[in-house]
């Protein structure tokens, strides 16, 4: 890389959540907002466990794609996820296996009815989610959540009970979905006793869903385009509505990433090439704070020589003007 960028609005930064404790408590098996009871990623006492944590946003969620493909590039790899809505998705397929160029060609290639179909019959919602969970289905296949080679849990939030839900087993395109259903726009979906809606309800940034899975050290990308002080209290509002003041097991150091979002559509796939450039530039801005953050304590060099330039971007990802 040559001249660094400026960090976008000072939001990239290490940042530890208020009420969080360097000890960690155990997470709470099938506490409702909490994992199920599968030990957490925990990989020995010499290895830090890294976490990334991707918030909701609608078609904001293309940035997750620039950012990953960046930190691709520089070698690094999780060994936990947790996603909320369009975050969910682009970590369900990280986590299910896809490479960040097929993660990046999926979302420019996706459209409306890749995701939802106008409905008459539906009183939840103005548009039906089959076709999403169909979608979903077709790209990454019939597997389940537990079966994934990276731990992932995505973040819905449960209308009876009135609190998030960490969906770590299960079908993964089912939790997926569930994790998507904004509400007054998809209708619910219904597992079990749960009537599961989108998870940014309670908790778009799932940095507490990212520590209950096991990550000492998490990487959280917010898609608000606003400044560091708003996402560090997104982050601490995440953790206290996911798990109450007493209840969430204490996070390692956090580390927010946010791409410029602003005056993106939320709605529309016109943004996205840009969008994907934009969570390149972040990871770019942000290098020289987040290679030590990546790669200490107790955890190997990224793999890669050179840190990610935006020379390397793909074709087909335009940068932000």
């Amino acid at each position: 890389m040559t001249a660094r960028r400026p960090k976008p609005d000072g939001c990239s930064g290490d940042v530890r959540p208020r009420g969080t404790e360097p000890a960690r408590r155990a997470p709470r098996g099938g506490a409702p907002g909490g994992p199920d009871q599968r030990p957490a990623a925990r990989q020995g006492a010499d290895h830090t466990t890294l976490g990334l944590a991707l918030g909701g946003g609608a078609a904001l969620g293309a940035a997750h794609a620039g950012v990953l493909q960046a930190l691709e590039e520089a070698g690094v790899r999780f060994d936990v996820v947790a996603g909320t809505s369009a975050g969910a998705i682009i970590g369900g397929a990280y986590a299910a296996g896809f490479g960040v160029e097929r993660i990046a060609e999926f979302v420019q290639g996706a459209r409306f009815a890749d995701f939802a179909e106008w409905t008459a019959r539906g009183r939840w919602g103005l548009l039906d989610t089959g076709a999403l969970e169909r979608s979903l289905h077709n790209a990454v296949g019939p597997v389940a959540i537990e079966d994934l080679a990276v731990r992932f849990g995505a973040v819905a939030f449960d209308l009876r009970t009135r609190t998030p839900v960490v969906l770590s087993d299960g079908p993964l395109a089912t939790a997926l979905r569930a994790s998507s259903a904004v509400p007054g726009l998809f209708p619910p979906v219904v597992l079990g006793e749960r009537v599961l809606v989108d998870g940014g309800v309670a908790a778009n940034l799932p940095v507490a869903a990212a520590g209950a899975l096991g990550a000492d050290r998490i990487l959280a990308v917010s898609l608000t385009g606003g400044s560091r002080r708003m996402t560090v209290r997104l982050a601490d509002r995440a953790r206290v509505l996911a798990f109450g003041d007493g209840g969430a097991p204490a996070l390692g150091t956090l580390h927010l990433l946010c791409p410029e979002t602003r005056g993106a559509s939320r709605w529309s796939a016109r943004d996205v090439p840009q969008l994907i450039a934009a969570g390149r530039e972040a990871v770019e801005a942000a290098w020289a704070d987040l290679e030590p953050f990546l790669t200490s304590p107790g955890r190997p060099a990224p793999a890669a020589a050179d840190p990610p330039t935006s020379a390397n971007r793909p074709r087909g990802t335009t940068a932000r003007p």
